[in-house]
Formats: structure tokens, sequence, C-alpha cells
């Protein structure tokens, strides 16, 4: 990571990839401090029908694997990340697409370390 600004290097991260996925910013940019004995924290967003979306995140060094999960108003996971590294993308070869409207949340979790970091939900 170039800075330990999370939130500037998650917005790099998700733009370089916006030419090719055509999506832009759902919101406000998600910031949490986590370690791996903590418990998992919950970002809320409204997810539309007939919509996809993509969670990126970014960590300081310190937080080595740092997870997202997407998940559905019910709890059902939608979309997780498979990496061991703290920048998570959810998919990291797709999007998760919703077939109605949908109180969604990304759920994040640190797999290894402690620290801050920053989330981000993009949409077609």
């Amino acid at each position: 990571m170039a800075s330990q600004d999370t939130a500037v290097e998650v917005t790099k991260m998700a733009a370089g990839c916006a030419a090719v996925t055509k999506m832009h910013p759902l919101g406000e940019t998600f910031k949490g401090t986590q370690a791996a004995s903590s418990a998992p924290q919950a970002f809320a967003f409204k997810a539309k029908a007939k919509h996809c979306y993509r969670a990126y995140g970014a960590a300081v060094t310190a937080i080595k694997d740092l997870d997202l999960v997407i998940k559905d108003s019910t709890g059902a996971i939608a979309g997780e990340d498979s990496t061991d590294d703290p920048t998570p993308v959810v998919l990291e070869d797709g999007v998760v697409c919703f077939k109605e409207d949908d109180d969604a949340s990304v759920v994040t979790s640190v797999g290894d370390g402690a620290g801050s970091y920053a989330v981000q939900v993009w949409s077609d």
C-alpha cells in the first residue's frame, strides 16, 4: 500500500477497475478498526433489484489478511473474497447481483493482524 490512508488506497484500487467494470461508488467509504480476535463488523447498504455490486477493501500493513463477505438481508452469503491479503475484492472475477431490492451488508473480519481498514461498495 502506497500510504497508510486506507480510504485513499481503497478508492485508488476500485477506480483502477472502473473502466472494465463500468461501476461507480455507492455511498460513503466504510471505515473500521479490528483485530483477528475481534468479532466481525457489518456495514449496511441498499442493494437494488437487477443491479450488481463489488466490494473493495484496503487495510494498513499491520493487517495481513482482511476478509470481506457480502450478505443478503437473510444473512445468506452472496459472495466472499478468496484471498489471504490486506486488499480483498468481492468478487475477484465478477460481481454480486440482486434479483430484488434488499438490505444487504458487507461483513469484515481480520484473519491475521490488527489495525484500521476501509471498504467501498461499487455498483453498476
